[in-house]
């Protein structure tokens, strides 16, 4: 099982698409300062030019560019490994199926925490060179000292791994059933897409995967703690319940060694 996921964590550090992500979290960086004050009128989304607010500062918009990387990257790594074939040649190994399903979603999880990682050094480094430093860390209207921004900042980032990685789980069901990398692509972002016209309605607004995506962190800044638990287990049985129809899918399917 070890030596499967460190296959699977080598071919993710070896796929070319994640680099080109990564191209596009330091360009989204990028773009956002480049047009703070452009023609004397401020036209981003920045309030603080500072580089150790920029990280608090886009953190919103990370979900958007995570729907598409997650597709991407699960279509890729598990619905492509059924069109290529890839998955037999590993099935002919003592591999069995969930294990196969484990390593897939380690490398995920991985590759998740890897491209939050990047985002926050990347755009403390743009707001830093394109700003300075500055003296403090602004987010929700608070203005905190830098070694408390810095700590902040780590917290609310980091824990939108969980959402991100509910997300991940939903996409590798998507993938296992369809088997298909353009289908997955296609599937995944158009569902994640249409949920977040779930927000609309109120009553069932806390349980969309799509607002957790976005607002998870919310909770977890405010230390509204009945909140942050309340979201995290919805998170919890998106996770299961996917992760169980994926094993349950894939146990079932026609698979010829």
């Amino acid at each position: 099982m070890t030596r499967l996921i460190r296959n699977e964590l080598f071919k993710t550090f070896r796929l070319k698409k994640l680099y080109a992500f990564m191209a596009v979290l330091v360009a989204n960086a990028w773009i956002t300062v480049h047009f703070y004050g452009a023609d004397g009128e401020v036209k981003s989304i920045v309030t603080m030019p500072n580089g150790q607010s920029l990280p608090l500062t886009l953190i919103y918009g990370m979900a958007q560019f995570m729907t598409v990387f997650i597709s991407v990257y699960v279509a890729d790594t598990v619905a492509g490994e059924f069109k290529n074939g890839t998955i037999k040649s590993t099935l002919l190994h003592p591999v069995r199926r969930v294990e196969w399903l484990h390593a897939k979603i380690a490398s995920l999880f991985v590759f998740i925490a890897f491209l939050v990682a990047f985002s926050v050094a990347a755009e403390y480094a743009v707001g830093t060179i394109s700003f300075g430093w500055g003296r403090q860390t602004l987010y929700a209207g608070t203005l905190y000292p830098p070694g408390e921004g810095i700590a902040l900042t780590l917290l609310l980032k980091f824990s939108m791994v969980l959402p991100y990685l509910a997300c991940g789980i939903v996409v590798v069901f998507i993938g296992v059933f369809a088997a298909n990398a353009s289908a997955t692509i296609g599937l995944s972002i158009g569902l994640l897409t249409a949920a977040q016209y779930l927000n609309a309605f109120e009553p069932i607004k806390p349980y969309s995967l799509a607002n957790q995506m976005y607002f998870f962190h919310e909770s977890v800044s405010r230390a509204s703690w009945d909140e942050a638990v309340r979201n995290t287990a919805v998170m919890a049985v998106y996770i299961a319940v996917f992760y169980g129809a994926s094993a349950l899918i894939l146990k079932k399917k026609d698979i010829v060694l």
